[in-house]
């Protein structure tokens, strides 16, 4: 499979004598895996894949039903802060009330043959019971029960709401794209149409997350206002 080299070229945001490391991405990367002799239809593909992405250590890798290698560089302080918050209430959720919650670091294998890195999802009890083996270290079969994704900076919103569809295709119930630059959260439930909320004070997790709850103004949209206030 495909490693990448590290880069020689300082990160151009670098102050003078600053430390920083090196980073050989600043957006998103697209490649046609079969021109790397890669077959994503191969039994083990998954798990290839799984360790693919851990030989390249920090980027974040993705493979789109299309046949696309998606490639992206480490999220960043920014990014980070809308997965992490949301991330923390998930997990407190779950210990009283079960089921397996994850963040940036699962793979989620679609029916369509995408494996895809949600920012936060959880998937129920049974589900994860059922894991085999091999799941609990590499890659879940199908898409998760509830799925988020937070908007960065480098983004393109088209490409994150299509994202959002090819999770609820592949079997989501209930789904969220929070985009933090614009206080917009993009509601999605199997089977209806999208709701948009515009500043929402909070998000449920209706009728699948029971009693779930993210104060997404507050500890979302409120911190992105403060790092822009302050000039990061």
């Amino acid at each position: 499979m495909v490693t990448l080299a590290r880069s020689t070229v300082a990160r151009p945001d670098a102050r003078p004598g600053q430390s920083s490391p090196e980073r050989l991405l600043v957006g998103r990367l697209r490649l046609d895996l079969s021109a790397f002799g890669i077959d994503p239809t191969a039994p083990d593909f998954a798990e290839r894949f799984f360790k693919m992405a851990n030989d390249n250590e920090p980027y974040t890798f993705e493979y789109s039903g299309n046949g696309e290698l998606i490639v992206m560089p480490p999220a960043g302080w920014e990014s980070n802060i809308g997965e992490n918050e949301t991330n923390a209430d998930l997990a407190i959720w779950r210990r009283e009330n079960g089921g397996y919650a994850c963040s940036q670091n699962v793979q989620f294998q679609l029916p369509s043959g995408a494996v895809y890195i949600p920012d936060a999802a959880w998937i129920t009890q049974e589900r994860y019971d059922a894991l085999r083996t091999g799941e609990y270290a590499s890659t879940i079969s199908g898409a998760p029960d509830f799925v988020v994704e937070v908007r960065s900076r480098t983004d393109r919103l088209a490409a994150g709401l299509a994202k959002m569809e090819e999770w609820m295709d592949g079997g989501s119930r209930l789904g969220w794209y929070i985009n933090p630059y614009e206080r917009r959260v993009h509601v999605f439930r199997a089977g209806r149409e999208i709701e948009v909320l515009d500043d929402p004070e909070t998000l449920t997790g209706e009728d699948v997350l029971p009693g779930f709850v993210l104060e997404v103004r507050r500890l979302v949209f409120a911190r992105y206002d403060e790092l822009n206030d302050n000039g990061d």
